[in-house]
């Protein structure tokens, strides 16, 4: 039977009572090329399971009735609640009918957009003919332009809407004889753009309270950690604490750290109150020889077993970076760098023999773009051959420059989840970054205690307003589930939209 989510009461992790389109939700059509097959087919009927797994009503649409209506009463069967219509989305005028029975169907609202109809065809750049060329365009990129012009009005009346384009890695990385394909990818420019998010709050919130639980209410299990082993660094304060909640919530058994032993017994008197299978030690992980001994206790407890790694101290000091002493850069190297690196080795053998493990490094946005006074800090979260930082003198006073660094510190947080991934992908261990923009915590309350400070962040950022920790550890428990097991690599903004660098040339 179609379930409706987790069973721990959090609606965060349900998309019970919520309504979706999905486009192309059929398995797979032969009479397509074998590259729309392989790129997009296959992906199609996982989504619509998936949606409806964890409570959503779904409408579904494809080129082919006869297919279409056999997927219907299987669903059906199922008890999934799908209703599906005939549409080439090629064609404007039926993308138009099919959203008019979209409205009708979920009276006026919708809280989730798919775009995944897609069609492929290699060939030599010089050798695309008009007509196919035309073809590509009109179903890549087109329809999804027109879907979610026609869309918005829904998604904004439903009071939080979530748009996914089905882009593909050919959008981001070249494959050959795949020019046009590729080319209509590159969706993640016009998405910055789609809306106003003021408007149309473009996510489905998520978030985690209560007792702790194992995960969804559907038998899938790769929506739970139960059984499954963790070690969350910094776990008493801001988005550590809501980490280790989260994951217990899911079924996981945590162990965490802090530096005051006061502090840790209250959280940890706390959790055991609550049900939550929490152990925790006293660490400085700017110590070498704490951390060393931080993995011993971990290793006894879990049986020489670990299954996540959550590095998520750090620090961090504006200045002006000729101003930095040796001894503030040193610091900061130690915490947001140095012990990160060293406990991914320490617990690399106990990552290893769990059979499946998951490193999550907490990045921030500051080593994905720039801002101002955060070189040191920005250097050892970021990923680019350069960071722009701003420089104080006579002449050079409050202006920029590009300063490039070879690959600062042998890579920083972000290039070091792309090189674990790399290199220990053959020992069945993923590894992803995570870069936060303002999140609510102890740690930026001074900041956001000055209204101009507050309100130039909220005016940066297209959600207009900071984030919760539960923001970021609902994405982090993702990464470490077995229902992200092909992600690894990956850095992932939480940022409200901030990076994306949106400008509004009606404000000017």
């Amino acid at each position: 039977m179609a379930q409706t989510g987790c069973s721990n009461g959090d609606n965060r992790w349900s998309l019970k009572g919520m309504t979706a389109l999905v486009t192309g939700g059929m398995n797979f059509d032969l009479s397509l090329p074998i590259i729309t097959l392989f790129l997009y087919q296959f992906c199609r009927h996982a989504v619509v399971e998936e949606l409806t797994g964890l409570g959503a009503r779904i409408h579904t649409c494809s080129r082919t009735e006869t297919g279409l209506n056999e997927y219907l009463r299987d669903w059906e069967g199922k008890g999934f609640e799908v209703t599906g219509s005939v549409c080439d989305v090629s064609s404007r005028a039926q993308r138009e009918k099919l959203m008019e029975t979209v409205s009708s169907k979920f009276n006026g609202k919708l809280n989730i957009l798919i775009n995944n109809a897609g069609t492929g065809k290699p060939g030599r750049t010089v050798e695309f003919a008009a007509e196919e060329f035309s073809t590509v365009m009109a179903v890549n990129f087109e329809s999804v332009y027109h879907l979610c012009q026609l869309a918005h009005p829904l998604l904004k009346a439903s009071g939080a809407g979530s748009i996914v384009l089905m882009s593909c890695v050919s959008g981001v990385v070249s494959l050959k004889y795949l020019s046009a394909y590729g080319a209509t990818k590159v969706v993640s420019a016009f998405t910055a753009d789609i809306f106003d998010a003021r408007d149309c709050l473009l996510r489905v919130e998520k978030s985690s309270e209560g007792m702790a639980q194992t995960g969804c209410s559907n038998g899938d299990n790769r929506w739970s950690l139960k059984g499954m082993t963790a070690l969350v660094t910094g776990g008493t304060r801001g988005i550590g604490h809501a980490v280790v909640e989260e994951l217990t919530g899911l079924g996981a058994r945590i162990h965490t750290c802090s530096r005051t032993e006061t502090e840790l017994n209250e959280y940890l008197r706390d959790w055991e109150g609550k049900g939550f299978e929490v152990t925790g030690s006293v660490c400085d992980v700017s110590s070498r020889a704490q951390r060393e001994k931080l993995m011993e206790t971990v290793s006894s407890k879990f049986n020489g077993k670990l299954n996540i790694l959550i590095n998520n101290a750090g620090t961090g000091k504006p200045g002006r970076t000729v101003e930095f002493t040796a001894e503030e850069f040193s610091s900061i190297m130690a915490v947001n760098f140095e012990f990160v690196y060293h406990l991914c080795q320490l617990a690399h053998p106990l990552l290893k023999a769990s059979g499946a493990g998951s490193i999550v490094l907490m990045s921030s946005v500051a080593g994905v773009v720039s801002l101002k006074y955060l070189s040191a800090y920005g250097a050892t979260k970021g990923t680019s051959f350069y960071h722009r930082v701003y420089v104080a003198g006579p002449e050079l006073l409050d202006k920029m420059i590009d300063i490039y660094l070879d690959n600062f510190a042998s890579g920083a947080l972000n290039q070091l989840a792309k090189s674990l991934a790399c290199e220990w992908a053959q020992d069945n261990i993923r590894a992803n970054s995570i870069a936060p923009w303002f999140i609510k915590t102890s740690l930026v309350e001074p900041f956001l205690s000055k209204k101009s400070f507050t309100e130039e962040v909220i005016r940066r950022t297209p959600l207009g307003r900071v984030g919760d920790p539960k923001e970021v550890s609902s994405l982090v428990a993702f990464l470490c589930l077995p229902a992200s097991s092909y992600i690894t690599g990956q850095t992932i903004c939480v940022d409200g939209g901030m990076s994306i660098n949106c400008f509004d040339p009606s404000q000017c």
